[in-house]
């Protein structure tokens, strides 16, 4: 079986306080959790700055089904691909969809940079975003380790 990454960004059309608009992301969490799962695919999310990151890993068929179905949602608009293709390797093994991030956590200049550059379509925006997202997958595996100690 090949392996395909998909990574994408887009700009979130949830309206609503914060609080709402968080717990809007995080129902999209769990759903992406238990059909990824399902679906062989691995991958990592980040909600930032009223924006969405994400990189899908895993069977063609199955990372396309899935990117088909967040091109039609409507909590996403300007959905743009800065990357995909045939990878040997997944980058998020162990998650069937990592949290990079919140909303509440401010925008920092690496964040700004690397969305700007996805929407920008610049050259290289697919390793910065991917870069972002596995700083921040790992700074959360962080936390969570010192958080249970």
């Amino acid at each position: 079986m090949k392996l395909y990454r998909l990574t994408y960004c887009s700009r979130n059309r949830i309206r609503g306080s914060a609080a709402e608009v968080e717990t809007e992301v995080k129902k999209i969490l769990a759903a992406s959790r238990a059909s990824n799962r399902e679906a062989g695919v691995t991958g990592a999310l980040l909600y930032n700055a009223g924006n969405f990151a994400q990189v899908l890993e895993g069977p063609l068929e199955s990372v396309s089904r899935i990117f088909e179905k967040i091109q039609r949602d409507l909590r996403h608009s300007e959905v743009t691909v800065v990357e995909n293709g045939v990878v040997s390797t997944r980058q998020f093994p162990d998650w069937s969809m990592a949290f990079a991030g919140e909303s509440s956590v401010p925008a920092t200049p690496l964040t700004i940079a690397a969305f700007d550059a996805a929407f920008g379509q610049t050259e290289g925006a697919g390793e910065q975003i991917m870069e972002l997202l596995r700083q921040l997958v790992a700074q959360s595996d962080d936390l969570a380790l010192i958080d249970a100690a």
